[in-house]
Formats: C-alpha cells, structure tokens, sequence
C-alpha cells in the first residue's frame, strides 16, 4: 500500500508540472515626460526629462515570482533609448551599458515592437534603457509562493 501512495505521489507531481501555465505579465510601455527631483528616477540626466512608463505610471517597479513572464509592449518610438531587462546593474544605471549576459531581452525601440524576459530565480533586476541612467526601476522577483509554481520549475 506504501508504495501505491508512493507512486500516487509522484504521478500527481508530474501531472502539476505538465498542466501548470507560465504567468505573463504584460505592461504597455511608453516614454513620457517627468519632473526632475519628483517623478523623475533617480540618476534621469536632465537634458532629457522622460522615463518609461507602465500602464501609464511613470517608472514602477515590478514584483514577479521565479518562472514568470516579463512583457513589454512599446506603444511609443524611442530610437535613442531601448527599452532593456537587465541583471548587474548598478543604481541609478537601470541597464545602461548592459550588455552580454546581462540583457535578458531583447531591447526595443519602436511602436508596436514587444519583448519579454523570464525570471528563473530570485533576486532584484532590472528594466530601462539601454544608452543613459536612470530611465528605468527595479524588477523585484520573489521564490514562488504556491505548490503548482514549485512544481513547474523542478
């Protein structure tokens, strides 16, 4: 009967990790203009005065859980600031100069365009563009807090 159970166990597990979806959270992305030393990120030159905005609030920053899905629809042309995900940078940079293994997607700039990044552990990343500081903000990726997410990424 032990090994019944046993067995019962371990076809369960295995049904949870073929039927769990991944979770793709998807924000519309724009570059809109913001005030130095109030909405503007930390470290935003001046010359510029923009940041990107999600769903319309400027340079939120993001909690998602390990396995997630990270996409970006660009609804805005920003030939000069690709929209990155990133890992290794450090604050107010938000993916400037990144590049090689720190670019998780791939960068963006034209209306219309779309890109995403998975998240396979935890830690603290980053989204923003690709050429200047502090056009961007923290993606804060959290270990899974339910058993069908454990089971997905076994």
């Amino acid at each position: 009967m032990s090994s019944l159970s046993s067995l019962l166990v371990v076809a369960l597990a295995i049904v949870s990790f073929y039927s769990v979806s991944t979770v793709v959270v998807t924000y519309t992305a724009t570059f809109e203009a913001c005030v130095q030393g109030l909405t503007c990120p930390e470290g935003n030159p001046s010359r510029f005065n923009h940041t990107f905005a999600l769903n319309g609030t400027l340079s939120p920053n993001v909690t998602l859980q390990v396995g997630d899905v990270l996409r970006f629809d660009l609804e805005t042309n920003v030939p000069i600031h690709p929209l990155t995900i990133c890992r290794n940078s450090p604050i107010p940079k938000f993916c400037q100069d990144a590049n090689g293994t720190d670019v998780l997607n791939i960068p963006i700039t034209k209306a219309g365009d779309s890109t995403v990044a998975v998240f396979t552990r935890p830690g603290t990343f980053y989204y923003g563009c690709n050429y200047h500081p502090g056009m961007g903000a923290f993606v804060n990726v959290t270990r899974p807090t339910s058993l069908r997410k454990l089971f997905q990424h076994v």
